[in-house]
């Protein structure tokens, strides 16, 4: 079902629903409706597996221009049972009804080669899954995985005063990353694009450092 701003408007009114937007990353970051969580259609899967959505969750959809129609055949197509609607010309009608608009932000591995020396305040969050992390990660980073971040009291360590550079495997997983610190009101975050794979490309520039992974509770 297409929605109009005004339906769309009265549904997130709810602050139990969740607004999904699909578009691709570099859409986002020219602007997106604040508190969105970035869901690229070839991430789906991986959110719904990883908990960030279940199949009664309440949800709308932000789609890409000229794809609303496709994006709501996918997205009940997919069993969501609380499926609300796409809204008609997406992000477009957003900002065309004068409505206030959040960014996504994204730096290169060379900038946070630069800036790490010289900003104290600097946080590396590395998303990566645990074992990759304890394998060899960026020194001084911070280990949150990304399906950690489901739970918004995982981000307890993470603050405001913090300039947050978040590092996924290959810079795709960062950006839902983001989007779910903006929506805990952690707006001092930064995608740092092309992720681990970048760094390594860049290693001379950093320090790296290992970790012993933690011990694994015994199953009875």
């Amino acid at each position: 079902m297409l929605l109009s701003i005004e339906q769309f408007q009265k549904i997130i009114s709810d602050d139990q629903v969740i607004i999904l937007d699909t578009r691709p990353f570099e859409d986002l970051l020219n602007g997106y409706v604040p508190n969105a969580i970035h869901a690229p259609k070839h991430q789906l899967g991986k959110l719904i597996a990883m908990g960030f959505l279940q199949l009664d969750s309440p949800i709308v959809i932000i789609a890409p221009a000229d794809a609303e129609n496709e994006a709501d055949i996918l997205f009940r197509k997919l069993g969501f049972t609380n499926y609300k609607g796409v809204l008609e010309n997406g992000y477009a009608a957003w900002v065309k009804a004068g409505n206030k608009f959040d960014i996504l932000i994204d730096v290169d591995i060379d900038e946070l080669a630069m800036d790490i020396p010289f900003d104290e305040f600097l946080m590396v969050l590395d998303i990566r899954e645990e074992d990759r992390y304890h394998q060899g990660h960026i020194k001084n980073s911070i280990s949150i995985p990304l399906v950690e971040l489901a739970d918004p009291g995982s981000m307890s360590e993470l603050d405001e005063h913090f300039n947050i550079y978040i590092i996924s495997d290959n810079g795709e997983d960062a950006s839902i990353a983001s989007s779910l610190l903006k929506k805990e009101g952690i707006h001092n975050n930064r995608v740092v694009n092309g992720g681990w794979e970048a760094v390594q490309a860049l290693k001379d520039s950093f320090s790296f450092e290992t970790s012993k992974a933690p011990p694994k509770a015994e199953e009875n």
